[in-house]
């Protein structure tokens, strides 16, 4: 998108420079592209000294606000962003074609900070002007868009459904941009776990973004990539592309993607049982991401938090903790991170004996997860559940302890009272053993419920898959006799026809019984039995066919209704010409009547409406 920005200013550059001394935009232009990602800072000097200018065209004026903006982005500062997208937007008001660039990058931005519903406004007033413009590859970038946003938002079936529209029209246009639409399919199928087609069609994105020199792209593939062969159980080649994607990235200077490499590092390290590693390469994350407010910042964080807890570094996972749900963004981010974050920050609390703050964790991923399992059939609720309960015993068993524990000293102070002392312990006791009798029994329910629910659903598929076998099977009778019938008709139209073939021999015969005989065959010939056949044995396959025709189109005759028999068991106009004993043009002519009667001018469409009745 900026490289694209910067060629649109390109265009506009010798508009500029009346009025004012001389300034080389050609080579402002040329520092632009040089410096963008190695050295942020050169530019922005070079984009101030534009908007210093005061002879600035309103479309050139918007078009470098929003390279600004791009710039802000590119080094996570989205507030500073936020308000040169505005700046382009307002300069831009007159110019739709350019102000479909800030709009999409605005929608980023939105993205990026959880806000979905601003992202879909930018983007749905980017796509009309696209439309109505007839802008075909923008068309298609917003669509890729929608995609992401989608896939943010866990709704993995739109997001491969505008991806694909995506993709649709960039294949039409023959487009470069083609492959960034591939890479937002590969990332969607990744977050769907289909690990094995996303590594794919991420090594056909590297190679295409290598030969287009579009390194940012690249980078950015890299690491989704290291990530699908994470999953697939390849973490030296996963490492291997992390450690390429660092170096060009330090060199990129873009921190949010650099900070997302380094948390896939600290997953390899995890893996291998370096907690060390680990614990190191998700700290440098965790802080890069919390200074940028970026959705990522929640999930990784949940992995640090993790690691933290199993080095029983606790006092920083506190500090962790309370730092990402200080986040503006930490209220937008999906459902699954939050879940993971809550989890981990639970088991940090439970260590810490504040078993208060546990259990509310706990309660919360409950909650989240009951809401995900609507779409998703509970994939992870019995773990919650598990981890509720067994949290839930912690806290009962270590009151219990400490009520035992001021039993004792009470005995030794004041041996007086032992007895009731003891009687008083033994009455707790079988509180506590009937209660937790009572907890062990409602958890064996729990079991026996869900067990039973996993058996009808069992039961269900089974029936579903036997009805569907019966459908199949009466589809293929039906299929069948629909076939017989034919071939019956046909038999007998043939036969009808041998029989006019043999009077027409006779037409050169003089003898009286030669005539005698052409008088009985003409008889046979005028018997139409054969026709009441047919419609009887049709009728059986198809009882409804003729009435429900007569009661979408009460114009058609009878005879309208047995030539529409004969054309829904498929058969040409030669065949039901033979059948009818008329000529193939009159059957034609027929076909066509009864077309225009029931306002079906195309063939295909007719046959449809007749195969679907």
């Amino acid at each position: 998108m900026l490289y694209r920005a910067i060629l649109l200013l390109s265009l506009f550059i010798p508009l500029i420079g009346f009025g004012q001394e001389p300034f080389d935009y050609k080579a402002a232009e040329a520092r632009i592209k040089k410096h963008i990602f190695s050295s942020p800072d050169s530019t922005r000097i070079i984009i101030d000294e534009i908007l210093e200018r005061k002879d600035l065209h309103d479309s050139i004026r918007g078009t470098v606000h929003n390279i600004y903006g791009i710039y802000f982005s590119h080094m996570g500062q989205l507030d500073s962003s936020e308000v040169h997208y505005k700046r382009a937007l307002a300069y831009l008001k007159s110019y739709p074609k350019i102000r479909t660039m800030p709009l999409m990058n605005f929608s980023v931005d939105y993205r990026n900070r959880g806000m979905y519903e601003e992202s879909f406004r930018c983007l749905s007033e980017a796509l009309e002007i696209c439309k109505r413009l007839g802008l075909k590859d923008k068309e298609a970038i917003i669509y890729g868009n929608m995609s992401s946003n989608y896939q943010f938002m866990l709704n993995y079936d739109k997001a491969v459904e505008y991806s694909l529209k995506s993709i649709e029209i960039l294949k039409q246009q023959k487009s470069p941009t083609l492959t960034s639409s591939t890479q937002k399919l590969a990332n969607i199928y990744l977050k769907m776990e289909n690990f094995t087609f996303a590594r794919d069609l991420y090594e056909d994105c590297l190679k295409s973004f290598m030969s287009q020199k579009d390194i940012m792209n690249y980078t950015i593939t890299l690491i989704n990539y290291a990530e699908a062969l994470l999953h697939l159980s390849e973490p030296n080649k996963a490492e291997k592309a992390l450690r390429e994607a660092i170096g060009r990235l330090k060199e990129l200077k873009n921190p949010g993607h650099l900070a997302i490499a380094y948390s896939k590092l600290g997953n390899i390290a995890k893996a291998k049982g370096d907690l060390k590693g680990a614990g190191k390469n998700y700290k440098f994350a965790v802080d890069i991401l919390t200074g940028s407010n970026s959705l990522n910042s929640v999930l990784i964080a949940a992995e640090y938090i993790e690691v933290l807890n199993m080095k029983e570094d606790y006092n920083e996972a506190l500090r962790v903790i309370k730092l990402v749900r200080s986040l503006p963004v930490f209220n937008n981010v999906n459902r699954e991170d939050k879940v993971r974050f809550d989890v981990a920050a639970a088991e940090t609390f439970s260590k810490t004996n504040n078993g208060k703050e546990a259990i509310a964790g706990l309660v919360r991923a409950i909650k989240v997860k009951d809401s995900i399992s609507k779409a998703d059939a509970g994939k992870y609720s019995s773990e919650m559940q598990a981890r509720f309960q067994a949290q839930l015993q912690r806290e009962k068993n270590s009151a219990l302890k400490a009520k035992n524990l001021g039993l004792q000293k009470e005995r030794e102070a004041e041996r007086v009272l032992m007895y009731v002392y003891i009687a008083v312990s033994f009455g707790i006791i079988v509180i506590i053993l009937l209660f937790a009798r009572s907890q062990w029994l409602r958890s064996r329910l729990h079991r026996e419920q869900l067990k039973r629910a996993d058996n009808e659903r069992a039961l269900l598929l089974k029936q579903h898959e036997h009805e569907k076998e019966l459908t199949n099977a009466q589809k293929e009778i039906i299929l069948e006799k629909e076939r017989e019938l034919a071939s019956s008709a046909l038999k007998m139209a043939s036969y009808q026809g041998s029989l006019q073939q043999i009077v027409l021999h006779f037409d050169d015969g003089n003898i009286r019984t030669v005539a005698g005989a052409r008088k009985e065959l003409e008889g046979l010939m005028k018997q139409k039995d054969y026709l009441k056949q047919f419609e009887t044995r049709f009728n059986a396959l198809h009882p409804d066919f003729g009435q429900s025709l007569l009661l979408r189109y009460a114009n058609l005759t009878r005879n309208d209704i047995e030539f529409c028999s004969l054309l829904k068991l498929n058969l040409s106009n030669k065949e039901i010409a033979q059948l009818l004993q008329i000529s193939p043009e009159s059957a034609t002519t027929k076909k066509y009547r009864i077309k225009k009667k029931m306002g079906i001018p195309d063939d295909a469409e007719f046959e449809k409406t007749l195969s679907g009745i």
